[in-house]
């Protein structure tokens, strides 16, 4: 969710610099362990254009290979500091998302969603594992539709009242409708039954050289040769790992990636409440 909530002066630049310091961590166990790894979206956009964050960003992108993200599970277990910690829906019953989050102990940023999931979040980097798809000669588009089916059905399981139907001139009549489907769903299923059913989808039966997030709100599938192997790419004061040609990469997801956006259009996930750790907790709602 993009917020027009302003940062109080200096906490975005706190919130910055605490996702970076994860990103670092991710890295470092990546290449202790040869993982592959990718900054995903905004975050390799960040990188080309800026060689850091989008000035206005206020998170952080991770891309692996399901199979290199199992990995990246296990290692991260012993190997990430006391202060940072891997949440998986499967392990944290309070995570509403299909991916990994590492969070930052001590800090608190809860955005609408993880609110009305009732899900505590601390600053984050969102990891997402990306899968082999089936090529029906669509590149695997209809693969990604499938497993966005469960990753939506999910979403409308946890969350009552969504700020995407905000925008709409009949949103009464469609909150009414999301609220029917959210308390059915209750009756008929669970949070694990839903995820199950995803990871069955993800599944691909005749994997092909097309790959994508299963998870992503949009279905965008990528070629092998697009995302690996990663380059280096200078990213704040570091140097990552960015999808193997960026420039396709980043082409497919945001066309004419090197304009900058006008003013109203520069996003950000401002949430509703803030700590970055000074033990000062700010309620941005009012």
């Amino acid at each position: 969710m993009v917020s027009d909530r302003e940062y109080p002066p200096g906490t975005l630049e706190r919130v910055q610099r605490i996702e970076a310091n994860m990103l670092a961590h991710i890295d470092r166990i990546c290449r202790a362990h040869g993982l592959i790894y990718w900054i995903d979206g905004g975050t390799c956009l960040g990188a080309v254009r800026h060689e850091g964050f989008i000035p206005w960003d206020d998170d952080i992108d991770v891309g692996m290979p399901i199979e290199d993200f199992h990995a990246f599970v296990k290692y991260a277990k012993d190997e990430l500091p006391d202060d940072v910690s891997l949440h998986l829906m499967e392990t944290d019953p309070t995570q509403y998302v299909l991916w990994g989050k590492l969070y930052a102990e001590n800090t608190v940023f809860v955005e609408h969603d993880a609110f009305e999931a009732g899900c505590e979040e601390c600053v984050f980097i969102d990891v997402f594992p990306y899968i082999r798809l089936d090529d029906k000669g669509d590149h695997g588009v209809r693969h990604l539709k499938r497993t966005q089916f469960w990753t939506k059905l999910i979403y409308i399981y946890r969350i009552k009242h969504p700020t995407v139907l905000d925008r709409l001139s009949w949103r009464p009549v469609a909150q009414l409708g999301w609220s029917v489907i959210h308390t059915l769903l209750h009756i008929v299923t669970s949070q694990d039954g839903l995820r199950r059913r995803f990871e069955k989808a993800c599944k691909a039966k005749n994997p092909s050289e097309w790959w994508g997030n299963p998870s992503a709100a949009r279905p965008y599938p990528f070629h092998h040769d697009t995302l690996m192997p990663p380059v280096e790419l200078p990213f704040e004061d570091m140097t990552v790992r960015a999808p193997h040609d960026w420039d396709r990469f980043l082409s497919d997801l945001y066309h004419d990636y090197m304009e900058l956006p006008p003013k109203e259009d520069r996003h950000v996930h401002t949430p509703l409440i803030l700590d970055v750790g000074d033990g000062n907790r700010i309620d941005l709602r009012a």
